[in-house]
């Protein structure tokens, strides 16, 4: 018996937009290579639904929102350490090492941390 009633959300932001907040753009074309599946100052898994070729590097961007419908750009490059399907089988996960990237993924990084975050009641 589930102690949530019916039909009630518990998320504080729903699966779709959190989804369209994070994902990587291949920043030379600006398609999108997939979504942030896990992330880290020194990397991220990448779920997307075509299998990348492993040891290349990939200019990446991520794009998001803003006050006033303005949008911010972080722009990094990542080389690509493996790559496997996924438990879904028309989805891949690939891993990547983030090779050259400024404060802003840091700070991104350090957003979602808080964002996710448990914290006390009292």
């Amino acid at each position: 018996m589930s102690i949530i009633p019916q039909g009630k959300e518990r998320r504080e932001i729903t699966r779709l937009h959190l989804a369209e907040c994070l994902t990587i753009y291949n920043r030379n074309t600006m398609k999108e290579m997939g979504s942030i599946g896990n992330i880290s100052s020194n990397g991220l898994m990448l779920i997307s639904t075509v299998p990348v070729l492993m040891g290349a590097i990939y200019s990446m961007r991520i794009i998001l929102p803003e006050s006033d419908s303005k949008v911010r750009f972080i722009d990094f490059d990542a080389r690509c350490h493996w790559c496997k399907p996924d438990v879904g089988p028309e989805f891949f996960d690939s891993g990547y090492s983030i090779v050259n990237a400024g404060d802003d993924i840091i700070d991104l990084v350090e957003s979602l941390k808080d964002y996710f975050s448990f914290r006390e009641c009292g």
